[in-house]
């Protein structure tokens, strides 16, 4: 593997999975939503799925799940005991309507979801009502309002409006994340998930540069042999290489091309690096190492 074809390959599966990724765009006035149906997509829990049952019990709402907890004294940590399962005391107690009408509907919203139930599903769901109840108690509710107060902070400036805001540079943005570590105030969420939730708002500039080095792409980078021309493979290293390809695209665009080319959840449409059959159907799959072992 050297750059060139590195270049080519990239190149490539960006392209090519251009019309699905532009369909991850969101706008900025949604931003409260999708701070719930992308902020715990963790360990193999579908999160934005568990968000439409959210959507059809009327809670999907960083103010009305940050009701949940106050109706009763909590201790942040996550006990499996107290909140592992339908059967544990907290979602009994849900069931029961201690926790509020917010708390039934919530529990409705978890028995009735189909989706994957793995190890972590149980852990992100009680740091998300911890975190939205944070949200509603110290930021009316309103992520955007928590962005733009962290980044007033850094600024050492009163308020900031909604344009100046979006119009931030990319660069200012890395300044602005490197110096506030923002995610670390947000209960169960670090830099990778954070960029991943206000990665796609179309009227950011500053996106531009947002990376999540997810296991789609880290499993497109060691397939292709790319892997090999990064010293080693963490989110620094892999955005400081993108960026020296200089491709028509940015990295951002790239990550999401990536993450389409090669994700299980796309490997309907696309999934070439999943599934050595469908390998030769890719049109640059004479340069790729093609690493399946």
């Amino acid at each position: 593997m050297d750059k060139r074809k590195a270049k080519r390959i990239i190149n490539y599966v960006v392209k090519k999975t251009k019309k699905r990724w532009k369909e991850y765009d969101v706008d900025w006035r949604d931003i409260d939503k999708v701070f719930i149906s992308r902020g715990y997509e963790q360990g193999g829990f579908e999160c934005w799925e568990f968000a439409e049952q959210l959507k059809k019990y009327g809670i999907l709402s960083i103010n009305i799940i940050g009701k949940i907890l106050e109706k009763r004294k909590y201790n942040v940590k996550y006990d499996r005991k107290f909140a592992g399962s339908l059967s544990s005391n907290l979602y009994k107690k849900m069931k029961r309507g201690e926790y509020g009408i917010e708390g039934r509907k919530f529990y409705k919203s978890v028995e009735d979801f189909e989706g994957n139930r793995g190890a972590w599903f149980w852990k992100e769901l009680w740091q998300m009502l911890v975190c939205c109840n944070y949200l509603k108690n110290n930021y009316n509710s309103n992520f955007s309002n928590f962005l733009k107060r962290k980044y007033c902070e850094y600024k050492n400036i009163s308020e900031v409006s909604d344009s100046v805001f979006l119009d931030i540079s990319p660069e200012d943005w890395e300044n602005f994340k490197e110096n506030k570590e923002p995610w670390k105030e947000l209960y169960g969420i670090g830099e990778n998930v954070f960029d991943f939730i206000v990665g796609d708002i179309k009227q950011a500039n500053f996106v531009k540069n947002s990376f999540k080095l997810d296991s789609a792409n880290e499993h497109f980078l060691k397939i292709t042999g790319i892997y090999k021309l990064i010293r080693t493979l963490n989110r620094e290293n892999v955005m400081k290489f993108l960026k020296e390809l200089n491709l028509p695209y940015t990295v951002r665009e790239i990550n999401k091309g990536i993450y389409t080319y090669c994700s299980e959840t796309e490997s309907q449409n696309f999934g070439f690096c999943r599934d050595k059959r469908k390998c030769n159907e890719c049109k640059i799959h004479n340069i790729c190492e093609k690493n399946f072992n």
